[in-house]
Order: C-alpha cells, then structure tokens, then sequence
C-alpha cells in the first residue's frame, strides 16, 4: 500500500470517529469543534484521492 493510501484511510478513520461523537450528546463548543476536524479530514481524503489529477487552469504548469 501506498503511504499516501494509508494516510487517505488515516482521514476517513478519524472522520468516522468525530462523526460518531456528533451523535452523542456534547456541548456546542465541541460541536464546533468535531464538525472542524470532519471538515478538515473530508478535505484531505478527497485532496489525497486525487492522485495524479491536475485541477490547475493551465495544465502546462502540472508538468
């Protein structure tokens, strides 16, 4: 496995962990907070599973 694979499951198994407390019972202020490390660890596993993938206008600079 790729290390970049490993740190994908890595984000999706610390988004299924803050999204599991969101059911409990916390305080806003937790809330908040779990719902800023879903966020952030959404963003990285969908960053990561790009792989190779160019979203940059100018594709030239890719190269």
């Amino acid at each position: 496995m790729l290390p970049s694979d490993k740190i994908d499951k890595a984000f999706k198994a610390i988004c299924e962990e803050a999204e599991k407390m969101l059911k409990k019972d916390v305080s806003g202020k937790m809330e908040k907070r779990l719902k800023t490390i879903v966020s952030i660890a959404k963003h990285q596993s969908d960053v990561r599973g790009l792989k190779g993938t160019c979203c940059h206008p100018s594709k030239e600079k890719c190269k």
